[in-house]
């Protein structure tokens, strides 16, 4: 039986709605202007639920369900085709209960009655590396979402061992490590070359015009630690002249280095990069790879991989990489102790979130999803 075809669902009683008129004038400042703001779904003292912002048809839905029911006329009118979706939200996130033979439930524990996951996590060695990650994120019981995002977003790193210490010492030894690749055609920018920064960047010498004000796309080049010389110079000799680039940067420090994605180049259109992207694997073949988990595999051996930024005037001051782990950091943390598997339920949310976790692609409608 589908979620909205089931016969009973209730508002979460943990959850109380204050209408936005009755919140602190910085808890107004913090939702913003937003005309369809209802107000917030504030957890009682003791639970466990995040405090949420709620639009009208959510807050009616809510008030509605206070006497436990099926799904109102005016839901099902109201959402259309889009009910199995926006209810498998509302439970997966514990504003709406379900009721199931073992009582109502929601969250993690109502996983079994929300669709089911059919997800290999990517492709190749990019699937590998982030079911592995995923695997490891919920043995981490105890930590918090906020603790949790980041061992996910740089799982994978090699150790930077004594060893490595003593072969790359400093940055000027990275620099000689790395290699002169700011040959013809490439500018070095001094801007992006600050102590401070990570990361050495070059641009295309000839770049006169302003990228778009648009998605950034930004194609990963994840060879293993002692390939990296041979890689950086592939990009810089092999991308140069393809169109599209904006500029690549590689890692400075030896701790950079040891990072999956330790080397990006830059696109402006999608179409350009799975050119270069063509190109350069021509010219990398067999070489040994790292590989970036959440990332979407351009080869399956995980050197080749591509994501995007949002917009540049976007308020999502984050990456695409960044912005999934976050949100799978968010689910894990929602379904420990509460499932044997809260992996399983932080690929279902996101899937939720419209995430396609089979290729773990951005979709151009992504990021003006996310915003809000």
């Amino acid at each position: 039986m589908s979620l909205a075809g089931r016969s009973t669902f209730r508002a979460n009683p943990r959850y109380d709605l204050v209408p936005a008129d009755r919140l602190t004038q910085a808890d107004r400042r913090l939702l913003g202007e937003d005309a369809d703001l209802y107000g917030v779904l504030r957890p009682q003292p003791g639970s466990e639920l995040d405090a949420r912002s709620c639009s009208t048809d959510v807050a009616l839905l809510f008030l509605t369900l206070k006497e436990p029911g099926a799904l109102p006329a005016f839901a099902r009118h109201k959402l259309g085709g889009d009910a199995e979706g926006v209810l498998a939200r509302l439970v997966a996130d514990g504003v709406v209960e379900v009721l199931t033979g073992r009582g109502f439930v929601s969250g993690a524990a109502a996983a079994d009655v929300l669709s089911p996951v059919g997800s290999s996590a990517g492709q190749g060695r990019i699937a590998e590396l982030s079911m592995e990650a995923l695997r490891y994120g919920q043995t981490l019981e105890g930590l918090s979402a906020e603790a949790l995002a980041p061992r996910l977003y740089s799982y994978g790193r090699i150790p930077y061992s004594p060893a490595l210490r003593r072969r790359v010492p400093d940055e000027r030894a990275t620099e000689k490590f790395v290699g002169d690749v700011a040959g013809p055609g490439w500018a070095q920018r001094p801007a992006w070359s600050q102590p401070r920064s990570p990361w050495r960047l070059w641009t295309r010498a000839s770049l006169r015009h302003k990228p778009h004000d648009d998605v950034a796309y930004k194609l990963y080049v994840s060879p293993a630690f002692d390939a990296v010389p041979a890689a950086v110079a592939a990009v810089s000799g092999t991308l140069a002249a393809s169109r599209g680039v904006i500029a690549f940067k590689v890692a400075r420090d030896v701790c950079g280095l040891c990072r999956p994605d330790k080397l990006v180049v830059y696109f402006d259109r999608l179409d350009d990069l799975r050119q270069g992207a063509s190109l350069l694997a021509q010219e990398i073949a067999g070489m040994p790879a790292h590989g970036v988990p959440f990332t979407s595999a351009v080869t399956l051996d995980g050197l080749l991989s591509w994501g995007a930024d949002p917009p540049p005037d976007a308020r999502l001051r984050t990456s695409w990489r960044m912005w999934v782990t976050q949100h799978l950091a968010d689910y894990l943390a929602a379904a420990a102790g509460r499932t044997d598997e809260p992996w399983q339920f932080a690929l279902q949310r996101l899937q939720m979130a419209g995430v396609d976790t089979d290729t773990w692609a951005p979709t151009g409608s992504t990021w003006r999803e996310a915003l809000p």
